[in-house]
């Protein structure tokens, strides 16, 4: 069994893929779980600006399509390209964001293409990216597609990351929310959401040991933990204490 968990408790998230297998989950079982994720049923479609096109710089992307704009007081600027409709973003809600993220010039750096997936899950207020991330989606609809500028202080500051961004270097955000997801849990104070429904229907019964990846990040602090980074996944067997409770749940 395979899913994506999203645990949310008051003191951490954790984006933490999870394979119910044996101990030698092989490589090439680890790189399909990249497009798993369920496509919801109410994803919003938007044929009018596809990112997909084969670009390779947005430089010039939005010229002509900007709607309205709204500048904010921390100095991240919103310029909308489509307006959704309904109430903006909540803390602690899951939304399912299609991005690209480029350098002044224009040049893409990032984006959910890279990663081989549709969209991305996105919990709003747990410093899942930069703070101007956070700062610029509690101002999203689902169905919005917005060019979102990000100062350097808001995004990776003085640092940079070396022979990808500069130092003191703006980021530029492009945008599309697709969709709410409900959680699956939520209660005691914590929400779990299911990405991927996987084979078997529960774990209660599972002796073995599972494996599985984690990012961890606070309503203060991004990145508490990234087992990504390390290379060193968690190992975990049903009835044992060596993860938090929340999680176990």
């Amino acid at each position: 069994m395979k899913y994506i968990l999203i645990a949310l408790t008051t003191l951490f998230i954790a984006l933490a893929f999870l394979f119910f297998n044996s101990n030698n989950t092989s490589r090439k079982k680890r790189k399909n779980l990249k497009t798993s994720i369920n496509k919801p049923k109410n994803v919003i479609k938007d044929t009018s600006f596809n990112m997909n096109d084969g670009k390779e710089n947005l430089k010039s992307f939005e010229k002509g399509k900007i709607e309205n704009t709204k500048f904010l007081d921390n100095g991240v600027v919103i310029k909308w390209i489509v307006n959704g409709e309904g109430r903006k973003i909540k803390k602690g809600e899951m939304v399912l964001l299609e991005y690209r993220l480029a350098l002044p010039d224009g040049k893409i750096i990032d984006g959910n293409n890279k990663l081989n997936l549709p969209f991305i899950p996105f919990v709003l207020g747990y410093n899942m990216q930069t703070p101007g991330w956070d700062s610029a989606i509690r101002e999203l609809s689902v169905g919005d597609f917005a060019k979102i500028e990000i100062p350097a202080e808001l995004a990776y500051g003085e640092k940079g990351i070396k022979n990808i961004i500069p130092p003191n270097t703006a980021n530029w955000l492009y945008v599309k929310v697709h969709s709410f997801v409900s959680p699956g849990i939520d209660e005691n104070g914590i929400t779990s959401w299911k990405l991927k429904e996987g084979t078997e229907k529960s774990t209660e019964k599972l002796k073995k040991e599972l494996t599985f990846h984690a990012i961890v990040s606070t309503e203060s602090k991004g990145s508490v933990m990234n087992t990504y980074l390390s290379n060193f996944p968690i190992k975990y067997t049903i009835g044992d204490k060596n993860i938090v409770p929340g999680l176990r749940k």
